[in-house]
């Protein structure tokens, strides 16, 4: 997540660093559009997260604990359609001084793909190299292993647009799940 950062920067896989602006962010999805100053660079070819199996292979790419950038683990899509509940804890709001903890419902697709805290933000990609989906969560249930979720490539262009276009990105009505707790 960016939140709060003073400075981002984009390092790519030869080591070149780029300063990034921030155009926009969807924190319940944990989804940002940051803007560099670069040229030649390769854009993931983007795939169609509705053509999806279950039992697809599928890589995801991260940077697990922070330090491991480039990591590719697989697996397979274990679920096409989930719905998964989060809690975020939000130091943006606040209400009499305390943290405001927000609980959020997102759809997404479930991946055996190993998944760790850093992987957030990286991509979910299948066995032709289209970018599917973008790595969102893992279960951390004590009883369960091997979960992954990401949101969908089709779902996260939606956010995208909305963030380029507006700044900002408002689930549609009847997609707000969302629950504060202070």
């Amino acid at each position: 997540m960016i939140s709060g950062a003073d400075t981002i920067t984009v390092t790519t896989t030869d080591g070149t660093e780029y300063e990034a602006s921030v155009v926009g962010s969807y924190e319940d999805g944990d989804i940002a559009v940051l803007k560099i100053e670069a040229e030649g660079l390769e854009a993931a070819v983007l795939g169609d997260s509705s053509q999806v199996q279950t039992g697809e292979t599928v890589y995801a790419v991260g940077n697990p604990g922070g330090t491991l950038s480039g990591t590719v683990t697989d697996g397979i899509i274990s679920a096409t359609e989930r719905t998964i509940t989060v809690s975020i804890e939000s130091s943006s709001q606040s209400y009499g001084g305390q943290t405001v903890e927000k609980t959020i419902s997102l759809d997404v697709m479930q991946t055996s793909a190993a998944v760790s805290p850093g992987n957030s933000g990286g991509g979910l990609f299948n066995s032709s190299g289209e970018l599917i989906g973008i790595v969102n969560a893992k279960s951390s249930g004590e009883s369960q292993e091997g979960l992954g979720f990401a949101i969908p490539i089709n779902t996260a262009q939606e956010i995208v647009a909305s963030l380029i276009n507006n700044g900002t990105y408002e689930a549609p009505a009847g997609e707000d799940r969302t629950e504060n707790r202070v």
